[in-house]
């Protein structure tokens, strides 16, 4: 069966990077277990071993980042589920697509986001991305 893509996409500012990091620190609090870091810095790239399935997390997004190189990677590192982010289109999105084309069903996900960083709902809302997120993850085990 495929592996899965599950990308977050939308606008620059929309959240998407703080929700991916919310899930690398559940995963965390789930005790999965940290196999590989590709790079850590304001963005993020790492794998885990959680519940017997390899998970790639890669919150590049953004247009003339090295996100294909980390999404090959993770590919070419057999993650069963990889989360990753994008804009709404153009080459972020056309480079996930790339990736799901070879052996991976690619979910979009839209995030819940508010323009105003400042809103008292902002970090709900990355919560519930992540959250939602988590509950994707182990969904996909059982069709993997």
């Amino acid at each position: 069966m495929k592996k899965t893509i599950l990308c977050l996409f939308g606008p620059a500012n929309t959240g998407k990077t703080s929700s991916i990091r919310r899930v690398d620190e559940i995963l965390q609090s789930y005790g999965a277990k940290l196999v590989k870091v590709l790079f850590d810095e304001n963005d993020f790239g790492k794998e885990y071993l959680f519940r017997a399935h390899k998970v790639g997390i890669l919150s590049l997004g953004d247009p003339g980042s090295a996100q294909s190189e980390h999404l090959n990677q993770l590919a070419a590192d057999e993650c069963d589920v990889i989360i990753c982010a994008s804009r709404s289109k153009g080459a972020t999105c056309d480079e996930v697509s790339k990736i799901a084309s070879s052996n991976y069903e690619r979910y979009w996900i839209s995030p819940l986001y508010e323009y105003d960083h400042m809103h008292p709902l902002t970090i709900e809302m990355n919560e519930l991305n992540a959250k939602f997120i988590i509950k994707a993850i182990i969904a996909a085990y059982n069709s993997i």
